[in-house]
């Protein structure tokens, strides 16, 4: 949903533009041009809205089923239409939610813990954190965009509170992610923006996690690559 309302909010500017333009030039190629931003941005709206209802008519164990087959696919909390669907529900039944994750207690079961996490705090806790640790760990680090996690340093985002709550659990991978190089864009205006000048890795957000939970309350990621290397390599010796 959050790349949605990035693309009608893209589309929305577009027609604007073109409206500005229009008063100036009303030449057929500029008409044509807004017309055509004015007809996809009717489209998606649309298929939002077509989307949003299909869901809400689904019962529980439909919805969970999407639940998971999102969940597989990496979708993003806000990018999940079953996740989005289901934090709205007051009947989903806790032990469906503990029965996801412990069917695969890896990254696949991301959204279904961190669904557990937002609506059954204490059946969340029940799960030990070694096993919430393996399933966001393995989320992480298998991660293509990062939006689900936030930025280090500047926001975060539910997995990565989750994923703090872990604690020593989540050492051991953490630290085997302060050799991945790997880039850890996100997609979204204002987001990417931040990305390009942070240029953001893997190895940072285990780096930002494991000073976190080792009591470094004030952390501040720093701003230079060469600055958190120089962290990372203390980190590894």
């Amino acid at each position: 949903m959050n790349q949605l309302r990035t693309t009608l909010s893209a589309l929305m500017l577009t027609c604007l533009c073109l409206a500005g333009c229009g008063d100036r030039d009303k030449s057929p190629a500029l008409s044509q041009a807004q017309q055509t931003a004015k007809d996809k941005l009717e489209s998606f709206q649309k298929i939002a809205a077509q989307t949003a209802q299909a869901y809400k008519s689904m019962d529980i164990p439909a919805l969970l089923n999407k639940l998971a087959e999102q969940s597989a696919a990496k979708k993003e909390p806000f990018n999940s239409p079953a996740y989005r669907e289901l934090k709205g529900r007051t009947d989903v039944p806790a032990d469906s939610l503990v029965s996801l994750v412990n069917q695969t207690k890896n990254g696949n079961a991301l959204l279904p813990l961190l669904l557990l996490r937002k609506l059954h705090e204490k059946e969340y806790t029940a799960i030990s954190p070694d096993e919430r640790a393996a399933v966001l760990t393995d989320a992480l680090q298998n991660s293509k965009t990062f939006n689900t996690w936030g930025m280090p340093g500047i926001y975060l985002e539910d997995a990565s509170k989750a994923m703090l709550e872990t604690g020593k659990s989540a050492y051991p991978a953490l630290k085997r992610m302060l050799s991945d190089t790997r880039p850890a864009p996100v997609f979204g205006g204002q987001q990417h923006m931040v990305y390009e000048h942070y240029k953001f890795r893997v190895c940072d957000y285990a780096l930002f996690f494991l000073e976190k939970m080792q009591g470094n309350e004030n952390f501040r990621m720093p701003e230079s690559v060469a600055d958190r290397d120089t962290l990372i390599k203390k980190m590894l010796n």
